[in-house]
């Protein structure tokens, strides 16, 4: 098999073009405005999830985790165009994203079993915080119910990717680029609340999708980094 025709070849190829494809959407994101250009906008929001999702599914040898994760970018696409279609379409919006942490802690919990009571405390202490906040400085109104769910969702999302670091079977890097993926997850959500309930933006209008994308991106990531059963002639400590 000629080089421009292996495995590794064709990766590396698609692998150029799908980032290429999700950066490109990403900056046409960021420099539109969704009132002069709705569609546009919307459709720029969607693609570098989605090409995250298609680079996985793409991907022989898959396994739970990495069907799991790619089930959960689908729900996230899902929640993202939701939360832009309408102000009534937020709380569907909200429950496509916490049924996508959902996942996600399937998918963390797997092959990371243990309790690890320290770092369980340490993501619920933050949620803890970031809503107590929320709840004495915002307007939550009829939300206060249904963000307290999300909020005990996603640090539980959290506690369990921080449960993969050390885990025996689990490839260093999956766990940590996991754990960072999580983290900027919670991050992004907590801006993004304190921009909807509070009225706060502290790290300007684009950190929301931003640390978003780049949470997507870990949680990516860490699924290939846990692959089994590639074909021979496949990369398997890089992604050259």
């Amino acid at each position: 098999m000629s080089e421009a025709t292996s495995p590794s070849a064709a990766f590396k190829w698609r692998s150029i073009l799908l980032f290429a494809l999700g950066f490109a959407a990403a900056i046409v994101f960021i420099v539109t405005e969704k009132e002069e250009n709705f569609w546009l906008n919307l459709i720029s929001k969607l693609i570098p999830v989605l090409a995250m999702a298609l680079w996985l599914a793409l991907l022989p040898g898959k396994g739970r985790y990495q069907r799991a994760v790619i089930a959960g970018l689908l729900l996230s696409a899902l929640g993202d165009l939701l939360l832009s279609w309408s102000d009534e379409t937020f709380l569907p919006g909200l429950i496509a994203f916490l049924l996508g942490h959902v996942v996600y802690i399937f998918a963390f919990t797997r092959d990371g079993r243990g309790l690890y009571l320290g770092r369980a405390l340490a993501a619920y202490a933050y949620g803890a915080l970031a809503y107590g906040y929320l709840y004495t400085a915002g307007d939550l109104g009829e939300m206060t119910a249904p963000i307290l769910a999300y909020v005990i969702v996603i640090c539980t999302m959290l506690w369990r990717a921080a449960c993969r670091v050390g885990a025996l079977g689990i490839d260093e890097r999956s766990a940590w680029v996991g754990l960072a993926g999580a983290a900027f997850f919670t991050f992004s959500d907590t801006l993004l609340a304190l921009g909807m309930f509070a009225g706060q933006r502290p790290l300007g209008p684009h950190a929301v999708i931003i640390t978003y994308w780049i949470a997507q991106l870990g949680i990516t990531l860490s699924a290939y980094w846990q692959m089994d059963g590639r074909p021979s002639g496949w990369p398997v400590n890089s992604l050259g």
